[in-house]
């Protein structure tokens, strides 16, 4: 999830504040094709990729058309995810906010297994794979355009390079990839709901990780997320710590202080302490 939401806001410079909602419109495709049709998720997670692709590129031109950009594009991106829930809040399809459950089953097939051991290496390699895209990025022309856009814009501009266009080929990629998370999310956890995908929390898990990574760095929302992932274990096991609510209002807390010191003494990220010491 990080990964592909550095692809827009740390590579190309686009801060998202929605990208819970391609997340959610992962988990639903995926959901709802194998529910009502039987399409198996393996196939139904790209189709929701492609969808939530295509929901990112026409929010994008939309947005991008009249010139909207910085805090107000953030806005605009949170207000469609807001919107997005309160759609499938109301609709009886995708059975509202009572949500969907699966059936824990072992069939491979359609992307249900009994351990945990074959999702950890589904999630692997689906990391491996946006290590890839994201150093491929790195490499290629359109990645140079979006620095471009992201250190400044009107001197990208002046330079020739289309950034209406490429603005919305970052988001359009960031969405489509987020997808694949809220995909795997829905088959790990066997339920989904307005609740649990379109919310807030998917999207601070990819500004938290990528944040205190390492924005515009491959590696850097993968340090953060490792990160931020064992401090949730280890705030677990505190034995001051009782509860869930206790655990959840106690992980904010060390979460957000963790931002603030990052933010003001390494703005980089956590990578970034790492590439001065070498």
């Amino acid at each position: 999830m990080a990964l592909a939401w550095n692809l827009a806001a740390g590579y190309a410079g686009q801060f998202s504040l929605g990208h819970s909602l391609f997340y959610g419109i992962g988990a639903y495709a995926s959901t709802v094709l194998y529910v009502r049709l039987g399409l198996t998720p393996w196939a139904g997670m790209f189709v929701g990729a492609l969808l939530a692709g295509v929901v990112g590129t026409l929010l994008a031109l939309g947005v991008y058309r009249y010139k909207v950009h910085g805090i107000f594009f953030a806005l605009v991106t949170l207000g469609a995810a807001e919107v997005a829930k309160g759609i499938a809040d109301n609709w009886a399809f995708i059975k509202g906010p009572v949500g969907i459950l699966l059936t824990m089953q072992d069939a491979p097939r359609d992307f249900f297994f009994l351990r945990r051991e074959p999702y950890y290496y589904v999630a692997l390699a689906m990391l491996v794979v946006m290590i890839l895209v994201s150093l491929a990025l790195e490499r290629s022309r359109l990645g140079q355009f979006f620095l471009a856009v992201r250190e400044d814009e009107q001197a990208a501009e002046a330079s020739g390079v289309d950034t209406y266009r490429y603005k919305t080929v970052a988001i359009g990629l960031s969405a489509a990839l987020t997808a694949f998370a809220g995909s795997f999310y829905a088959q790990f956890y066997l339920y989904i709901s307005p609740d649990t995908v379109l919310v807030f929390e998917p999207q601070l898990t990819m500004m938290l990780g990528t944040m205190v990574g390492g924005a515009g760095t491959a590696f850097g929302p993968v340090i953060g997320s490792i990160l931020f992932s064992g401090l949730g274990e280890a705030l677990r096991n505190l034995p001051f710590l009782e509860g869930t609510r206790q655990v959840v209002i106690g992980s904010k807390m060390v979460y957000a202080v963790l931002l603030i010191v990052v933010l003001i003494y390494l703005p980089g990220g956590l990578v970034t302490l790492g590439q001065k010491r070498a």
